[in-house]
């Protein structure tokens, strides 16, 4: 008995080391610790950021407020939130991403990534180094984000502008990408013409279908010309 006693004990030690190294991985995911690689995927900014590396801030849709990471719409599918992240992070950017609270304040939280912005612009970092990607309310918070501060750092837009063409006067560079067979936005053409500050503008229109929820997932139509406007 008494050998049969020594592995139940050492398999219940190996267990209890299992759960902890796995709660550990688990807690720096969720916060987003500095702990991670510079080229990672965090909650905020690193508390001493670098200039020689891309700060991407990627703003969801409002079907991941107070929701499931990868809420099920009835028309356009899953939102695959966490592997657009990835995505991102393949490319080699610091991706900094917060899943927000339901029924968030654009401006609010707007005035909450500027301050983010303005602190890795008071670090060095350089403005064509810092990139805000905004997608359905995510795009109103980055328009909102870029109304606020007249440097010139990039955005882009992804299936956000409304059809009636109204909107704040936006500084920046900004692109906007949408797709041709999406009922709910329009194009950000106005909006562009409406900002005689802005540094630079250019439009994207993807042909992948699926509606809004072209950008429900990664897929190279859109992260292509996104990914050269980030890198210039």
């Amino acid at each position: 008995m008494k050998p049969i006693i020594s592995y139940t004990l050492t398999i219940y030690t190996w267990t209890i080391y299992t759960l902890t190294t796995y709660t550990l991985t688990i807690a720096l995911v969720l916060t987003g610790s500095n702990a991670w690689a510079e080229s990672d995927i965090l909650s905020k900014i690193p508390g001493t950021p670098r200039s020689d590396t891309h700060y991407v801030f990627y703003l969801h849709g409002k079907i991941s407020e107070g929701a499931s990471p990868r809420p099920n719409h009835p028309r356009f599918g899953i939102y695959e939130y966490e592997a657009i992240l990835l995505a991102l992070k393949e490319r080699g950017y610091t991706v900094i991403a917060e899943q927000r609270k339901a029924n968030t304040d654009v401006d609010t939280y707007a005035i909450d990534l500027a301050t983010q912005i303005n602190r890795l612009l008071s670090q060095a970092v350089p403005a064509d180094r810092i990139t805000v990607i905004g997608f359905s309310k995510g795009g109103r918070i980055a328009q909102a984000v870029s109304a606020k501060l007249e440097f010139s750092i990039r955005y882009v837009l992804l299936a956000s502008c409304p059809k009636s063409g109204q909107g704040p006067q936006l500084h920046g560079k900004v692109l906007s990408i949408r797709e041709k067979s999406d009922p709910l936005v329009g194009s950000c053409n106005a909006l562009f013409v409406g900002s005689p500050d802005i540094d630079e503008h250019k439009e994207v229109l993807i042909e992948i279908g699926g509606g809004h929820g072209a950008f429900y997932e990664p897929d190279k139509a859109w992260l292509r010309p996104l990914g050269e406007w980030i890198e210039g």
